[in-house]
């Protein structure tokens, strides 16, 4: 009888759900397991921090699928916990493999490093298991291959992460190889056909008695399994469409019904009165949270939604259990068939952002419509939770940008992280063509490391920092002038080149618009085969157009 490794076989399994990289910090309880990890043609990608890790494995999870992150038992795990919340909220896919010590180490009543001192050894599996759908911890061969399996199926059911702890024995005891037959579950079963017919012709007659319906997409239900039919639903019933903060990237801005951002308050005037107004509302993948919502400032009718989650469909008030990455490739073939809905004629008008004036220093508003002249089609983007991702909302995306950002969690850092696991993601899939990193000076702060990535393994990133001396959106919240908002002065020019001595970088430093925009129409700016870096010192008291609106209406709802 064929036998494997414990080890080798969770490997194996990660192969055979799509994952080519893992991302981790080496520690001396997994050391004997990532010895396994070339063995079964995966790559390791080592990370300058736990932390930094779990994001490049979350962003390696929203472009293919799944991601797994190797930590070791204690500190190691804890420091990626941010990253995993993160995920978690989000739903994103990552396995986080813990190394723990030898079962003979655990039983033998001494006190061993990484631990709490108190001879437990389940303290951090269960921290893990708040923000985890399943957690294991492999004790024994017998059980090992069934657990890792259970594991992995609720991971990618669920699209949350997932945590299996594994003990340095355990991962070299021997399984029989037959156990690979039975294959990890990779797509959601199928819909009960009686309720999806239900639920599609509910749909249809929902769209066939609205004057005004419009597609909404969000970034919820696991954005990344269902917006390959963004573009055919947009195309078959041709009404005007709109994204989310979280859903912004996922739909061709250049189509002509594409109406911008629908952030509550902060969206133009035209976004509000086209979805406010309308009488059916296609909200795919809803995640209602502040940021995503303006902070709550939308006023959309709820009768008017036909919400489509991961394992529901509610339509006005009526919930229904199926799938919507099984109803919308069919919910597709029923609009193009309906010659009510082929002929329609959408009535809403729509504009664009305005277009504004050059200002002397680098404006916010004027940046972000800058830059829609700058993207080309193809490139990935990463936007920084706060004013980044508020302010990219008024730049239009080429056809053919991807765009990711985080904001619900909204933990400061993440794109940094986040851009590397996207980046090697995408040049797996041979979809890579540029990244566009944007950040603040303060979130590059508590990740900055992630340079030393971000400038390797193939990727040629162009970096803008908002550098408005310290945190413009928490000065927005409370305290312009106050100490605690302000950040440490960096020569951000300086670490780009120096965590990167071996390599060809380049970096640039602006505080005007004219400067700025000269360097954006540069011919070898636009086109470098290197790592760029452009550190832009802006005002500490101006914000994006959208992000004014947001807070201006948070303080009157306050004063009222």
């Amino acid at each position: 009888m064929s036998e494997i490794l414990i080890g080798e076989y969770l490997f194996r399994r990660l192969r055979e759900i799509g994952i080519e990289t893992v991302f981790g910090v080496p520690g001396d309880y997994e050391l004997s397991l990532l010895d396994l990890v070339p063995k079964v043609d995966l790559k390791w990608v080592g990370t300058p921090n736990e932390l930094v890790g779990a994001y490049a494995a979350d962003g390696y999870a929203r472009e293919k699928g799944a991601g797994a992150l190797v930590t070791t038992f204690g500190p190691g795990e804890l420091s990626a916990l941010c990253g995993i919340g993160g995920a978690f909220c989000e739903f994103v896919p990552i396995i986080h493999i813990v190394g723990y010590p030898t079962s003979q180490a655990q039983a033998s009543g001494k006190i061993l490093h990484h631990t709490l001192g108190d001879l437990s050894y389940d303290h951090y599996v269960k921290m893990s298991g708040q923000m985890s759908c399943a957690t294991a911890i492999l004790k024994d061969a017998y059980t090992a291959a069934s657990e890792i399996d259970r594991v992995l199926n609720d991971m990618l059911y669920h699209s949350q992460p997932g945590y299996i702890g594994i003990a340095e024995d355990v991962a070299y005891s021997k399984i029989p190889v037959s156990y690979l037959e039975k294959k990890i579950a990779t797509t959601l079963p199928e819909n009960n056909p009686d309720m999806e017919k239900k639920v599609v012709k509910e749909i249809i007659r929902n769209l066939e008695s609205a004057k005004s319906p419009i597609i909404i997409v969000d970034g919820g239900a696991a954005r990344g399994s269902w917006e390959k039919f963004v573009g055919s639903l947009v195309d078959a019933l041709k009404v005007p469409f709109f994204t989310t903060i979280l859903g912004k990237g996922a739909v061709d801005e250049q189509n002509p019904l594409y109406g911008g951002s629908y952030v509550g308050v902060g969206s133009l005037p035209s976004a509000i009165r086209a979805v406010e107004d309308s009488d059916c509302i296609l909200w795919l993948g809803n995640l209602p949270s502040d940021f995503n919502t303006g902070m709550f400032s939308e006023h959309v009718k709820t009768s008017m939604i036909i919400d489509f989650q991961r394992f529901f469909i509610k339509v006005g008030d009526a919930k229904h259990d199926a799938k919507m990455i099984k109803v919308l490739p069919k919910l597709i073939n029923e609009i193009k068939s309906n010659s009510l809905l082929a002929t329609r004629k959408s009535g809403v008008e729509l504009a664009r952002p305005p277009k504004v004036p050059m200002p002397k220093g680098i404006g916010q508003d004027w940046l972000w419509d800058r830059l829609s002249f700058f993207l080309q089609p193809g490139d990935l983007i990463v936007s920084e939770t706060g004013t980044s991702q508020f302010g990219i909302q008024l730049t239009t995306y080429p056809t053919g940008a991807k765009a990711w950002t985080q904001a619900v969690y909204g933990s400061i850092g993440y794109a940094a992280g986040a851009a590397i696991g996207l980046s090697i993601a995408a040049k797996e899939m041979g979809t890579y063509k540029r990244m566009v990193l944007i950040t603040g000076e303060g979130s590059l702060q508590l990740t900055v490391q992630a340079f030393s990535m971000l400038n390797r393994h193939g990727i040629v990133p162009v970096v803008f920092i908002l550098n408005n001396y310290g945190y413009t959106v928490e000065r927005y919240f409370n305290g312009w002038e106050a100490k605690y908002n302000d950040v440490p002065m960096w020569d951000y020019s300086a670490l780009f080149r120096a965590f990167s001595p071996e390599i060809k970088v380049k970096a640039f430093k602006v505080s005007t618009a004219a400067d700025l925009d000269s360097l954006l129409s540069d011919k070898e700016f636009r086109t470098a085969n290197h790592p760029q870096c452009v550190d832009m010192t802006m005002d500490p008291k101006d914000a994006p157009m959208l992000l004014k609106g947001v807070f201006e209406a948070k303080s009157k709802a306050i004063r009222s």
